[in-house]
């Protein structure tokens, strides 16, 4: 079944391309109206989508064991930006550029963590569906139990 057909239902009008759109779904520039923002959010929802209908269904207890993962990662990305909102709003400095050279690269690497653990979950997810060995990345390869 087609997302959307190429035709109009009875009574409804198709609206118009706006100029310089990519997407006539949409009928409007992407840079107003948060035009980028859905196309972002619908892509994301179709490639959700064809990750669960990848490969077959693994095995629950991997599935879990992968959220976990995803989890704790979450957990250590929060963590890291609670430590710069802390470190910005309760260290004592005479000097206010010093409070933020130490906040800001604490809530950076814990935005880029959360977004490191969300294309591991996927990465490993989409490799258990499809039964291919799992990619070892950077941090796991680096770590104490890891091979370097």
């Amino acid at each position: 079944m087609s997302e959307r057909s190429s035709e109009t239902e009875p009574g409804q009008t198709e609206r118009p391309a706006a100029a310089g759109s990519a997407n006539p779904d949409f009928g409007h520039e992407p840079t107003r109206d948060g035009g980028t923002l859905r196309r972002w959010l619908a892509s994301r929802a179709r490639r959700e989508r064809r990750l669960e209908q990848t490969g077959s269904a693994p095995d629950p207890r991997f599935t879990f064991a992968n959220e976990r993962t995803f989890l704790a990662w979450n957990r250590t990305a929060l963590a890291l930006i609670a430590a710069g909102l802390a470190a910005a709003q309760f260290l004592q400095f005479n000097l206010h550029g010093l409070r933020l050279i130490i906040a800001v690269p604490l809530m950076v690497l814990g935005a880029a963590l959360a977004l490191a653990s969300f294309l591991h979950w996927e990465d490993s997810e989409r490799a258990m569906r499809l039964r291919q060995p799992l990619a070892i990345r950077g941090c796991r390869a680096c770590s104490p139990g890891g091979s370097c």
